[in-house]
């Protein structure tokens, strides 16, 4: 294979890749390694010499150009299904929960209602699976979480939560790939992982054969390594100090939304707890944010047998202990939750899905809204980006150009000078940063202040959140 033909330089050099590693996972020849670049970003580094027409590294690419869309991927999974629905901006549905687990301490343990975990805990007590591939603790200060294999309670639930971190599936891949017996499996993943997952695993026979169900976690876009060096600081814990980090704290908050972040040292000690409240504009800015995500329009892990997310509207948000809403995809998945609401291990209630997307209105708008901007955007500077289900938009690009340039701006800045003088400097970093975002505070705000007076009944919302 011509060096021009694979991964590193057809993905990686032209930005676009997620970091997901199913490439890696999947070459034949191990000639891929996953490693940190010098901007933050976990990749594939090319480590031996392909051989002469194989491409699978492209294949398997959820931002590869021979990729099929999530649509094609979805209907091939879904669309043959008794009483399957289809939503523009959901895809596939069979039918939408909001509600928690009452159970193992999930939802104290979990990022909103506990019932992803609920749901892996129920396929392994029903052999269902005979083990769970999710993310958990790291091995090293290099890596502070990775994709790990799990078949016990006590490691499922010890790995709950979420991580804003790079975390890739290259390793996991292989062992599932691997020429051992037969074992089934769950996995859980963000909508690129999946997409790419679901790929391999219809390149793959023995891919698919083996993992039995994919569990989806809604995406607005990923951060980089250098986000939680950034918010590790603010929590009083240096970068070469970091052991770990908790991202979804729910202590001493009235507000589901309003979690805190908190740093681990080497040593055991742990940082200041930050509520998300103060560092939310390092988020919804663009910090550190994967240039990949710019591209990517799937919301709901469309390809995902199940998905679940945070149930951002207000009669749950006020609930500091959190709600998991769920998009249900698979049929054989219906009667497991059924049997839960039956025996009272969890709780659950139906959500017309208008509420659904309602919920998750800001990050549709991100990725779905502002796409043809941004692709447009991408055209004027000469950038290479994948083929979508969308088109570039110059009606929208000029209509959004604000919302689609600062961010950008944002998130190359911030990858950029992190590494430089960052860590040795940061208040001088923050202040730059908060210079560049400033307009886009300004918008904000001006954009919350015309919802108040067109609905001052929010004002009251807001006061409650305070």
């Amino acid at each position: 294979m011509s060096k021009s033909h694979q991964v590193v330089t057809e993905i990686v050099e032209q930005e676009i890749c997620c970091g997901c590693g199913i490439c890696a996972g999947a070459c034949p020849f191990h000639n891929l390694k996953m490693a940190w670049r010098d901007n933050g970003d976990l990749a594939p580094m090319l480590v031996g010499e392909c051989s002469p027409g194989c491409r699978l590294c492209l294949k398997v690419c959820p931002f590869g150009t021979q990729a099929a869309s999530e649509d094609r991927l979805a209907r091939a999974r879904f669309s043959d299904s008794d009483n399957c629905r289809h939503d523009e901006a959901v895809g596939f549905y069979l039918e939408t929960f909001v509600g928690y687990s009452l159970s193992g301490g999930h939802r104290e343990r979990g990022a909103s209602g506990g019932m992803t975990t609920w749901l892996v805990e129920a396929l392994l007590a029903k052999g269902l699976v005979d083990a769970v591939v999710c993310v958990g603790a790291g091995k090293s200060a290099e890596r502070l979480f990775e994709y790990k294999i799990m078949a016990d309670v006590e490691s499922l639930r010890a790995a709950a939560g979420s991580r804003y971190y790079p975390v890739d599936m290259a390793e996991a891949v292989s062992l599932i790939n691997g020429e051992n017996q037969e074992t089934r499996y769950a996995v859980v993943g963000l909508p690129c992982a999946l997409k790419g997952l679901r790929l391999a695993m219809e390149a793959m026979p023995r891919l698919g054969r083996r993992i039995v169900y994919t569990l989806g976690l809604t995406c607005g876009h990923m951060t980089n390594r250098f986000y939680t060096e950034y918010l590790a600081g603010l929590s009083g814990v240096s970068p070469d100090q970091l052991a770990s980090a908790q991202y979804r704290l729910k202590e001493s908050t009235i507000r589901a939304n309003n979690y805190k972040f908190r740093a681990v040292k080497k040593s055991g000690c742990s940082g200041a707890a930050i509520p998300f409240s103060k560092i939310s504009n390092i988020w919804s800015d663009g910090y550190f944010q994967v240039n990949a995500c710019n591209y990517c329009d799937d919301v709901f892990a469309e390809v995902a047998d199940v998905v679940f997310m945070d149930a951002w509207l207000p009669q749950y948000s006020r609930d500091p202990r959190g709600h998991s809403m769920i998009v249900l995809r698979h049929p054989a998945l219906l009667a497991i939750f059924g049997e839960g609401i039956r025996d009272e291990t969890c709780h659950l209630e139906s959500l017309p899905i208008s509420k659904l997307v309602e919920s998750q209105w800001g990050v549709i708008e991100k990725k779905r809204t502002l796409l043809g901007a941004r692709l447009f955007a991408a055209d004027l500077k000469g950038h290479h980006y994948p083929q979508k289900r969308f088109s570039p938009d110059a009606d929208s690009y000029r209509r959004h150009r604000r919302k689609v340039e600062r961010p950008y701006g944002i998130q190359q800045a911030s990858k950029e000078l992190w590494p430089k003088f960052g860590s040795r400097f940061p208040l001088a970093f923050r202040l730059y940063l908060l210079t560049l975002s400033l307009p886009i505070v300004l918008q904000r705000m001006s954009a919350r202040a015309l919802r108040l007076l067109k609905n001052p009944s929010l004002l009251r919302r807001y006061v409650r959140g305070a």
